[in-house]
């Protein structure tokens, strides 16, 4: 294990990094889930600490249904590199898992009518299809950790997808996790940055907002920023 890295875990993800990285398939992809607030943490965005890693999930959001062109296979890749690579019991998507039980994920917004579908992409993995992943997918920085270029979206953007999609999260463990991290990250976003994504919020997302910042945030968005 390399010496800066901390576990078991943070090898793996590199590692898995580095499967796409080595297949060209990382400049087709964004990392959106919460491996995203440690990259974060790694590349200087927001201060060392911020916020614990709690999730075994790698979430990759496909840029593009069509590229790369030609297609690869990414699930027979990984198979050589001895992943284990299975299927969703109840999507069918796939699902890519290391030696240490971290699960590589894959999302795509959807597209047309109809409610969570999934997609064969030319990535020759099974994703599936969200609405609401445009702050996700527009707003993005490419950081660098190992020499390794990944896209991330902005923490801005990040923070504002957590907390307009909070309470869709029920009532469980995640919904309580990612409200920490929303007010852990909070008050290092750049608050020019942030308010330029909740303009282009609709009205139904501003008041999802809205509520959050009501019940945790006493209203007060703007004093939270530094």
């Amino acid at each position: 294990m390399d010496p800066s890295l901390e576990n078991e875990q943070q090898a793996e993800f590199l590692k898995a990094i580095k499967l796409f990285h080595d297949n060209d398939c990382l400049e087709h992809v964004v990392l959106i889930g919460s491996w995203t607030e440690f990259l974060y943490q790694q590349t200087g965005l927001i201060p060392q600490g911020t916020t614990a890693l709690r999730t075994l999930d790698i979430d990759f959001l496909i840029r593009n249904l069509r590229k790369p062109n030609p297609p690869v296979n990414m699930e027979a890749l990984a198979r050589e590199q001895g992943y284990a690579v299975d299927r969703d019991a109840l999507l069918g998507t796939t699902k890519i898992r290391t030696a240490s039980r971290l699960e590589i994920e894959f999302l795509i917004a959807q597209r047309g009518a109809g409610i969570e579908p999934v997609y064969r992409t030319s990535l020759g993995v099974t994703a599936q299809g969200l609405r609401g992943l445009g702050l996700l997918s527009s707003h993005t920085v490419t950081v660098t950790w190992f020499d390794i270029k990944i896209t991330v979206p902005i923490p801005e953007a990040y923070v504002l997808h957590k907390i307009i999609i909070n309470d869709e999260r029920g009532k469980g463990e995640k919904r309580e996790k990612d409200k920490d991290s929303i007010l852990s990250i909070f008050p290092y976003l750049d608050e020019s940055k942030y308010l330029v994504l909740l303009d282009e919020c609709t009205i139904k997302q501003k008041n999802k907002v809205a509520l959050f910042m009501n019940r945790f945030m006493n209203g007060d968005c703007l004093q939270k920023l530094s």
